[in-house]
């Protein structure tokens, strides 16, 4: 069949042109050694699990803060979305950074950076102080990212490559996880300041190991790696930047988009204010509420791998896989309105079944359909435009979340958490079948 003819192919979605071979270019040398694999792997993990303690030690301490009367609900909700603002915007620069500055210090000027940020975090006497140092912390760890993605397959086979870059997810669930331990084993022990210096003292010693591992790493595979050879496609001309939004209006990106925000708003915002609702509605100290909202990262991490599953194997459309996870996520918070009231233990699992739906809803948006854009050459960008809209959303939610649940209460603002999960479910439904003949067409032009 001729899918450039199909009635249903977009008249102008001509992918043939663009991925026409430019010439072949010689990367950089691979490691070979089981051990070094490993260890560089590693190394990577850690600067980048290492982020999350500078970035989330402040939703988990949030609650803290607010209770002792330095920041009110909603000046708190707008510290994090300063953060999420600056670090999505921050991540459409780093995309374009990352390619012309050496991933080391690229990466160690975001880690170092944060854990400055933190340090100063300590002594901000004013929320308006705070508000400018967490912006500037979103930034700078927007520079950790794309860096780490980017020495990950300059420095591992392609095979080697994809399965840590499966590995590195786990940090999502790693890093929430110990950020929430380590504020609550800090507050208890002392005061919410302390958790800012504890994560500059964690992070600033994780970003000279990152500097001096890496280098090392580097010379290794300098000396002793193989070399590959790929062919780089034609891009970067007036014409191309045209028919990539000619490819996204015929896959129906505009649309999908709108649901990555819903998301975004429905991951990081509820996981952000997780701690003031169980204390508000339970009647319990922050540092309880902090560890009760640790079970969450660790039910989060099969969400990941379970839309990945249902998605390969059930399926087989990554709009289709994500609108379940919405339905999931709909029908937790349905019955957390219900029931959550009753017991703390069914509200934190419900909540965690939300936002375990919602991880699985990023896995199919951020991760994997920005790799059906790989023969035009755009993996990257469409990347950083997805993730940025993922974090639009997360800002929205951090301070709308705030402002709601102070003039209104909790249970209206999870009735919106409810009825933007149907909304998100309900979009994916309608444009899972413009996707999944797009996606058809796409793969014909060998986009893996």
């Amino acid at each position: 069949m001729n899918i450039r003819n199909s009635k249903r192919s977009h008249p102008q979605l001509d992918i043939d042109k663009l991925t026409k071979p430019k010439r072949i270019r010689q990367m950089k040398k691979k490691l070979t050694t089981p051990a070094s694999i490993r260890y560089f792997v590693m190394i990577c993990w850690i600067a980048y699990f290492s982020t999350y303690l500078g970035r989330l030690n402040y939703a988990a301490s949030m609650n803290e803060i607010v209770d002792v009367g330095f920041l009110t609900k909603p000046i708190a909700g707008m510290i994090g979305t300063g953060f999420f603002f600056c670090y999505g915007f921050g991540q459409l620069i780093s995309g374009f950074l990352g390619d012309r500055i050496p991933s080391k210090w690229m990466g160690f000027a975001g880690i170092f950076g944060s854990a400055i940020v933190n340090l100063m975090m300590t002594f901000a006497n004013n929320s308006n102080s705070m508000l400018l140092l967490w912006c500037i912390n979103g930034f700078t760890q927007s520079l950790t990212w794309s860096p780490i993605i980017k020495i990950l397959s300059d420095r591992l086979s392609k095979e080697q490559c994809k399965k840590a870059c499966i590995f590195m997810s786990t940090t999502v669930a790693a890093g929430t996880l110990s950020a929430y331990l380590m504020a609550a084993a800090v507050i208890g022990l002392s005061n919410w300041r302390n958790v800012f210096l504890a994560s500059f003292v964690i992070i600033s010693l994780i970003s000279f190991v990152w500097l001096i591992a890496i280098g090392r790493f580097e010379r290794v595979a300098d000396e002793e790696g193989f070399t590959e050879e790929i062919i780089e496609s034609n891009m970067g001309t007036k014409t191309e930047r045209v028919k990539l939004w000619k490819i996204f209006l015929s896959v129906g990106m505009l649309p999908i988009m709108f649901c990555i925000i819903l998301q975004g708003i429905l991951k990081d915002g509820v996981m952000t204010w997780v701690p003031t609702y169980i204390s508000e509605i339970f009647n319990l100290g922050s540092v309880t509420s902090i560890l009760a909202t640790t079970l969450l990262p660790i039910v989060n991490l099969g969400g990941v791998y379970a839309a990945n599953y249902f998605n390969t194997h059930y399926f087989k459309n990554e709009i289709k896989t994500s609108g379940v996870c919405f339905m999931v996520a709909a029908l937790a918070l349905l019955l957390l309105i219900l029931f959550g009231r009753y017991h703390v233990l069914i509200a934190v699992l419900l909540l965690a079944v939300t936002t375990t739906g919602m991880i699985g809803a990023n896995t199919m948006f951020i991760s994997l359909l920005p790799l059906y854009f790989t023969s035009v050459g755009k993996v990257s960008t469409v990347t950083g435009i997805l993730n940025s809209m993922a974090y639009v959303g997360s800002a929205l939610s951090s301070y709308g979340i705030g402002v709601i649940s102070q003039i209104y209460n909790w249970n209206t603002t999870i009735f919106i958490w409810f009825f933007l999960a149907i909304v998100g479910s309900v979009v994916c439904i309608i444009v899972k079948n413009t996707w999944a003949h797009a996606g058809k067409r796409i793969r014909y032009h060998n986009i893996q």
